[in-house]
């Protein structure tokens, strides 16, 4: 899905809440030049308190994915799925979640947590 069909589908996600409205922020990518993530604003909420635990640096995670693209899939879209398999992982094993949010389509949650 490349670029353009990811903010499409974003933007169809949006449901008038501010849950799943689409916010835009900028980071560095790998080359320091300014681009712009789009992501859902739970996403955002993810990624922020992931941040608060001590989990991640999303700034690191920006510029590694912009080093390893994956397939044709925009930079936003490698993050959300980041940020998506990251909370299934957690759900799966029982590690703390944010407010108990359950992954949607969490497939994770069959599979042995050595074989993920």
């Amino acid at each position: 899905m490349g670029h353009r069909e990811f903010t499409q589908y974003i933007r169809d996600l949006g449901d008038g809440s501010d849950f799943l409205s689409t916010v835009s922020r900028s980071y560095k990518n790998h080359l320091d030049v300014e681009e712009i993530i789009l992501l859902p604003q739970c996403f955002w909420d993810i990624a922020a308190w992931l941040e608060e635990q001590g989990v991640i640096d999303f700034n690191e995670w920006v510029r590694h994915c912009s080093e390893n693209p994956h397939e044709d899939w925009s930079l936003s879209h490698q993050l959300m799925y980041w940020l998506w398999y990251d909370l299934s992982i957690r759900h799966r094993d029982g590690q703390p979640i944010p407010s108990n949010m359950i992954p949607e389509g969490h497939l994770l949650a069959n599979i042995p947590a050595n074989e993920a």
